[in-house]
């Protein structure tokens, strides 16, 4: 009977559309007439490019379904990262958050996270772009959930998923019904301002075969950091909208087209840092506050656009997935403290704003067929390609701090990039009997890359030094062969419980250094791609009439060839060094004892280390990987019963406990003494509320001991560090409603 539960499941799905599916890819958990529920959600992922249960996947899946984002009021990566095992954040302000999955960070310029929304994969593959901060953080509003895959996904995801992957799954338009919705917040940020926003949703049906869903959102972001010197409040204050179109075709029963086009902007007055003494990590001049000469005001903005068609073929399912994505981010940082001297010396200037624009134009395409379910063999095969111009322009300025007038542009370096990509992928599972299971995969990626870099100095500097001030334009290229590759035998020794073990392997892209002609052989001109190879034991299971459910794994990650940056004779670049070793458990716990009332418990146990010295960037064996804790966990209990009428009420709360992390290694700490221990911190939050499946009020309550965990230290040299540290206690209400 096992194998037969088991495969009636899978061919439910395989028969459907996955546009259509993806309206119900979280199914919501049976509920009885007083509308609380008395077995978990049984959830269903893509993780493995195919819609499948979530207790069939042999990897290391969270999932977190969009009503619980909504429940959470959680729209961005702060407010949901302590619900997922082994995750971990760190961010010098609103908009630049490097992700990290199993320890995997060692400071480096690219990403070890690979993001995709849909089927669109969205940032940066190269680590000329600054793609380990530059992460699309898309707004929660109108999602059907978030997947995170953790450990090597290199087989199916290639590129910068050689530590896990962060999957936005969108709601697809519904055919044949009309509906609306909509949501409005208010809330109170402790020590700082007050903040709103709104978010409204349509669906409207067009013919029995086509529908239009429409959703947008606007968020008015509190601040609550303050510079006293300069009189500026609330100046990491700012402003959030975006929007969504997706149009869905279903032509025939066998074939749906889907059309999607997104749009976010995010721009903040300043920075979320508050300047500390590098040693005690003890505020400089008052709780919440910093000193800096000159404004830091910030934009980002994603768009993407993607045209995906699914056609059934009846043997096997042809997938075509077309994507153009843009992201641009302009920063200002203070750079006086380094730089102010020489803006002095040249202008008499009293400020040195450091200008960083960003600009990403990526067009990606995959295409891919996939079996229908079998009892004997299941395959998948695709190809993908993508194409990415970039360009890193940075703009050191010479400013009168008090008027905030420029004086001048000191030097502007301009690194235009191309990187160019193709991959080959083929997956196959081999069902041995009704209780074992066989997956292997293989990925061959090949990649090229071109960069220019062209500097501007200013006339009376150039004279100082001795340089030419006519533009500097110089170039490098690379190109590699890459392969990857995943094993995994499963045993379902019951129909609702499988125990796994995985050999997975993936990589970040190596890439070039634009160095001048006369800088010193020992500056390498090319860096490599980084390794990981993983090996994981998991289990997961749901019993008790679907009551219980658990999690669990353990892994081992070993990475190699670790890309660092570097200071090689003056030049800053890119370069390989050093090697690390992460392992651990992570887990989920979810029991419902008693009808309305949910628990659940996640956390994650990590030990990353180097495991050979780095002298480059004064890291030793031994040392800890940056931000990745030993210890995360997170409890969330809620209860639900019928109050009135066909109102239900609601209460629930979450405690997140986050241990002591390093920082990061010297290369990134300008002032000594390198490396520091962050302290561990809490966070409670809260919520209540009324609900009747049309209308929804929620008091919300997040950080409500007002604590001071520090997020992220970056040494900046005198007079002043920094630190982020958790938003102050928030008080929220949200009034929603759909029809």
């Amino acid at each position: 009977m096992i194998v037969n539960l088991r495969f009636k499941m899978l061919a439910a799905l395989g028969v459907l559309n996955p546009f259509l599916l993806q309206n119900a890819v979280a199914l919501d958990a049976a509920r009885p007439a007083d509308g609380t529920a008395n077995t978990l959600e049984t959830i269903i992922v893509t993780a493995e490019k195919r819609a499948e249960p979530l207790n069939e996947v042999p990897l290391s899946v969270s999932a977190i379904s969009g009503s619980t984002l909504d429940n959470l009021q959680a729209r961005d990566f702060a407010d949901y990262a302590a619900l997922i095992p082994g995750l971990s954040l760190s961010s010098g302000q609103s908009g630049l958050t490097r992700l990290t999955l199993r320890g995997q960070n060692a400071g480096g310029v690219g990403s070890t996270v690979a993001v995709y929304i849909d089927e669109s994969p969205f940032g940066s593959s190269t680590a000329l772009l600054n793609g380990s901060i530059n992460t699309g953080d898309f707004d929660t509003w109108d999602m059907q959930r978030i997947e995170v895959l953790r450990g090597p996904q290199g087989t199916l995801y290639g590129a910068n998923s050689e530590g896990g992957l962060l999957k936005f799954v969108t709601n697809a338009p519904e055919l044949g019904k009309f509906s609306v919705a909509g949501e409005a917040s208010g809330e109170s940020v402790k020590h700082g301002g007050n903040g709103w926003d709104a978010r409204a949703l349509v669906n409207m049906p067009l013919g029995d075969k086509m529908a239009l869903r429409v959703s947008g959102f606007y968020d008015d972001v509190p601040g609550y950091i303050d510079d006293p010197a300069s009189g500026r409040r609330r100046l990491n204050e700012g402003r959030k909208s975006g929007g969504r179109a997706s149009l869905l075709l279903a032509a025939t029963t066998d074939l749906a087209i889907r059309l999607t086009a997104e749009s976010q902007t995010a721009s903040y007055h300043g920075t979320n840092l508050v300047d500390v003494n590098p040693v005690t990590l003890k505020p400089l001049y008052g709780d919440l506050t910093q000193q800096h000469v000159v404004p830091e005001p910030s934009h980002f903005k994603y768009e993407n656009y993607n045209a995906s068609i699914d056609w059934n073929l009846g043997a096997f399912r042809l997938l075509s997935a077309t994507s153009y994505g843009i992201l641009h981010s302009d920063t200002v940082t203070d750079g006086t403290p380094i730089y102010g001297g020489l803006a002095a010396g040249v202008f008499g200037a009293t400020g040195a704003p450091l200008d960083g624009d960003v600009e990403l134009k990526k067009f990606t395409q995959e295409i891919r067929l996939t079996s229908s379910a079998s009892k004997s063999l299941e395959w998948q095969i695709g190809g993908y390609y993508t194409h990415e111009s970039g360009a890193l322009v940075q703009n050191l300025n010479a400013v009168t701090a008090s008027s905030g007038k420029a004086l001048g542009l000191l030097i502007q370096p301009v690194v235009d990039s191309t990187y160019k990509e193709g991959a080959g992928f083929l997956d196959l599972t081999y069902h041995i009997n009704s209780q074992f299971d066989v997956q292997a995969g293989g990925r061959w990626s090949s990649n090229s890359q071109d960069a220019t870099q062209t500097t501007f100095y200013n006339p009376i500097l150039a004279g100082l030094f001795g340089i030419v001030p006519n533009p500097q334009v110089v170039n490098g290229n690379s190109s590699e062969h890459v392969w990857t590759y995943s094993v995994a035998p499963s045993w379902h020794f019951d129909a609702n419980s499988l125990v796994y073990a995985r050999v997975a392997t993936g990589y970040r892209p190596g890439g070039p250094n634009v160095l001048p002609p006369t800088a010193p052989l020992a500056v390498q001109r090319q860096y490599g791609s980084d390794r990981t190879t993983n090996i994981e034991l998991g289990v997961r299971s749901t019993q008790l009439d679907g009551r219980v459910s658990l999690d669990l794994a353990a892994f081992h990650v070993n990475w190699k060839n670790i890309q660092l940056f570097e200071v090689v004779g003056g030049f800053g670049i890119n370069a390989n060094g050093g090697t690390a070793r992460s392992q651990g458990v992570e887990w989920t716990f979810a029991y419902l004892p008693v009808s309305g009332l949910t628990l659940q418990w996640t956390g994650a146990y990590t030990d990353a280390k180097l495991t050979s010295a780095a002298p480059s960037i004064d890291a030793n064996s031994g040392d800890r990987l940056p931000y990745a804790p030993k210890w995360g966990t997170s409890v969330d209990a809620e209860y639900k019963r019928t109050m009135f009428g066909n109102f239900s009420g609601f209460l629930g709360g979450t405690y997140s406990y986050v241990g002591s992390r390093s920082s990061d290694f010297a290369s990134s700490v300008v002032n000594p003494p390198g490396q520091l221990v962050l302290p561990s911190y809490n966070t409670y939050g809260a919520r209540l509320g009324l609900e009747n499946g049309r209308y929804r009020v929620t008091l919300y309550g997040k950080n409500l001991s007002d604590s001071r965990g520090i997020t992220n230290f970056a040494g900046s040299g005198a007079p002043y560090s920094s630190v982020t540290v958790t938003q102050p206690r928030t008080i929220g209400l949200t009034l929603s409603a759909k029809f």
